[in-house]
């Protein structure tokens, strides 16, 4: 894994975008895996950056809300947060604060959705993730759009963030925190995330 690269100009992705993240696990079941982000300067794709990664404890192939897997396919980013100050991404960024949520009452209108709790109160806060309080995991993150019609007990809260102490999450993808910088200093509207096993990525 170590060694790991890949040919994205081969993929059908790399004619609809000019930036692609790949996140290949060795096996299903690992929460260890290969982080590869690639950028098209002209016609030529490069690599920007490659990084070890940590996802869901119980590996690939996310189903439901609590199977702590991390979801398979190909994502966008759809909202950039962090409890630090915007470290120079182009992109619009919150900096958290108290009132924001991530949304995880499948019963609410808002599941699977950041929410500001002076504007929006109708949902149970128990059931959410209280952004500010992952001071490590969330110094910088992005949502992947895992689960974006917000299909009830599907799961919400899927996040590309920082390393915490453990080698593994509850399904989102982690990297170091060097590394998230530099991602959220490079990302574009237009970049998508491939989450799969190596012998799968030729389908994207």
């Amino acid at each position: 894994m170590n060694s790991l690269t890949y040919d994205v100009s081969k993929l059908k992705l790399s004619k609809t975008t000019d930036q692609i993240m790949l996140v290949i696990p060795a096996n299903p079941r690992t929460s260890m895996a290969k982080f590869l982000y690639y950028v098209k300067d002209g016609n030529v794709w490069k690599e920007y950056l490659k990084s070890e990664a940590h996802i869901g404890r119980n590996g690939l192939g996310k189903q439901v809300a609590g199977d702590k897997k991390t979801p398979v396919g190909v994502f966008k980013f759809t909202k950039y947060f962090g409890v630090a100050d915007n470290p120079g991404t182009k992109l619009p960024y919150v900096k958290l604060n108290q009132y924001h949520y991530w949304n995880g009452d499948s019963n609410s209108k808002k599941y699977n959705q950041f929410v500001d709790s002076r504007e929006y109160s109708a949902f149970n806060k128990k059931a959410s993730e209280h952004l500010v309080d992952y001071k490590i995991a969330n110094k910088y993150a992005m949502n992947i759009s895992y689960n974006e019609k917000g299909v009830p007990n599907k799961g919400s809260a899927i996040f590309l963030h920082c390393y915490t102490s453990n080698p593994f999450t509850a399904g989102c993808v982690a990297l170091p925190e060097k590394n998230m910088l530099k991602v959220m200093k490079k990302v574009n509207k237009n970049c998508k995330i491939v989450i799969d096993l190596v012998q799968n990525i030729h389908k994207y």
